[in-house]
């Protein structure tokens, strides 16, 4: 592409950043189901090897080459100079830049306009965001720079190959740290990239070749996780097996045609999934017509206007592209909705992303043919509606914001360096469309209260994916799941602190110890609990 589309890019990228970081900062915490959790493991990561750690008793922890590691990585790392809130919050805002510049990146590599990167804006605000997958959305600008990288591997100068093969092959193993799930997508995207690249067979073989450190790390990990059963490291007929078994039960007494038309529909509901008043699902019905009208623009200007004059050719990568978009599509229409015994949730909707981030790539070269001041008014649709969407953002995260002040206000008078957890019965938001959104936030205190001593409940330990395992004395700890199920014979003498959340009438958190206990603080709906001063709790059995 020329530089004069570069320009045009770099400006409207410029002015739209400002605007997609401000929601980040117009509310003390991000909205995110499990990005509390998050938070508290990297907290026990950060406090590993240390004889005073709250943690040591219950939970083991390691860093190791494995899926969902790069987030913990760098939360770790930044931990040790800031808080973690604060922490995430930088994490966030470069996966936000990242979003449109990597999207750009594929489309220049491919020879065509970067402009509809652009729409990547909106897009970073999606539903993996908001249910706190953050490992996942992460992945999403590390996926496209591989599928670029791929493309510009295949491309290189005699003399750049190997640098370029070096590099090709270390975003695929950071792909692997991100998120397993789109690692594997990334690595059928990838030998479609290069298998169908219009190359002799031994530069594509050479390009494909770059998955082996990173295959090699999966096989790693895959050998030394433990396991206690079958399905925690599945064969492949067994998780074939499960996976049709639970698409069939997700299927009821629908077709499957009619069930695809039905996840068509929900696909605007899936992709951007934020807000209760659903103005998530208005702008990205907009942006999937903006694709659509980028798309035929590009074709039209494809088949009326003269190409410009190259150093040397693209390659034709729309074959490829359009391989990489059918497969996102047909994950997206295929896999079933959960698959808890691969610890697998809210499984097909996180593709939904996917499939309109490869819809933008498939946009035609033509789009790049427009010249003079025609080529100005090719990104002003993209710039309005991520304008009118980006001051919505700063809306509504504003909103929730207020609507979490309460919590935020108890927060802040409980004091840092205790054990605390959550008695959360009302979960809902009012403005986020989020199952459960309020479950995770006491976990928030060992980033807002941070200090040696502070510590959470770690919900996800044990899981394959998750960097740390249970102790024996941290096996009965509270499940915040199931606040009716917590024991106070084995919280109360642990924790010192409590945040409870709008329990309902007559209810008794703290059982037996009911009458040991006083209101340290209160707002709106949050009260936080400690044990009266002088009070002996005898220890859990």
């Amino acid at each position: 592409m020329t530089n004069a589309d570069a320009k045009v890019f770099g400006a409207c990228f410029l002015i739209l950043l400002p605007l997609y970081w401000a929601p980040l900062f117009v509310t003390t915490i991000l909205p995110g189901l499990d990005l509390p959790f998050h938070l508290a493991v990297a907290d026990m990561l950060g406090k590993r090897g240390s004889a005073a750690s709250p943690y040591a008793a219950f939970y083991e922890g390691s860093l190791r080459l494995a899926p969902y590691a790069a987030h913990y990585f760098m939360l770790v790392a930044l931990g040790k100079v800031m808080n973690l809130l604060l922490a995430h919050k930088l994490i966030v805002a470069l996966y936000i830049a990242a979003m449109p510049l990597s999207t750009a990146s594929l489309l220049v590599a491919c020879g065509r306009s970067r402009v509809p990167a652009l729409l990547a804006f909106p897009l970073a605000y999606n539903l993996t965001l908001h249910y706190g997958f953050i490992s996942f959305a992460l992945s999403l600008p590390v996926l496209m720079l591989l599928l670029a990288q791929v493309v510009k591997h295949l491309h290189s100068e005699p003399g750049q190959v190997r640098r370029s093969w070096l590099w090709t092959a270390a975003l695929a193993v950071f792909l692997f740290l991100c998120h397993l799930q789109n690692f594997l997508y990334g690595v059928g995207a990838v030998l479609a990239f290069t298998l169908l690249a219009p190359l002799p067979w031994r530069r594509r073989l050479l390009g494909a070749s770059t998955l082996l450190p990173a295959l090699a790390a999966l096989l790693y990990w895959r050998l030394v996780v433990s396991v206690a059963n079958a399905a925690a490291n599945p064969s492949f007929e067994y998780a074939w097996d499960l996976i049709k078994r639970h698409r069939l039960k997700d299927l009821g007494k629908r077709t499957f045609l009619h069930d695809f038309g039905l996840r068509l529909l929900a696909l605007p509901g899936h992709t951007m999934r934020s807000f209760s008043d659903q103005v998530d699902i208005a702008a990205c019905r907009a942006l999937l017509v903006l694709i659509a009208v980028y798309l035929i623009a590009g074709l039209v200007a494809w088949r009326l206007l003269p190409a410009p004059s190259l150093a040397r050719p693209r390659l034709r990568m729309w074959p490829a592209i359009l391989v990489a978009f059918v497969a996102a599509l047909a994950a997206y229409l295929i896999l079933p909705h959960h698959l808890a015994q691969l610890e697998l949730m809210t499984f097909f909707p996180r593709f939904a992303v996917l499939v309109v981030l490869m819809a933008i790539a498939l946009i035609p070269a033509g789009l790049g043919r427009v010249r003079g001041w025609l080529r100005l008014l090719v990104p002003v649709p993209a710039v309005i509606l991520c304008a009118i969407y980006g001051y919505q953002l700063i809306v509504h995260y504003r909103l929730y914001g207020k609507e979490t002040a309460d919590f935020v206000e108890v927060m802040r008078k409980t004091p840092p360096g205790g054990k605390a957890m959550g008695v959360v019965f009302s979960r809902g938001s009012k403005v986020m469309r989020i199952e459960s959104a309020f479950l995770g936030l006491p976990d928030f205190y060992v980033a807002m209260r941070s200090a040696p001593g502070s510590m959470a409940p770690l919900s996800y330990c044990g899981m394959r994916h998750m960097p740390c395992t249970r102790k024996p004395a941290g096996a009965d700890l509270p499940n915040p799941w199931k606040p009716q199920d917590i024991q106070p014979s084995k919280s109360v003498p642990i924790f010192d602190y409590f945040f409870v959340h709008s329990p309902p009438p007559n209810a008794t958190p703290f059982g037996p110890y009911q009458d040991s206990m006083e209101v340290l603080a209160q707002s709106g709906t949050w009260t936080v609990y400690r044990k009266k001063p002088g009070t002996v709790i005898p220890a859990p059995p």
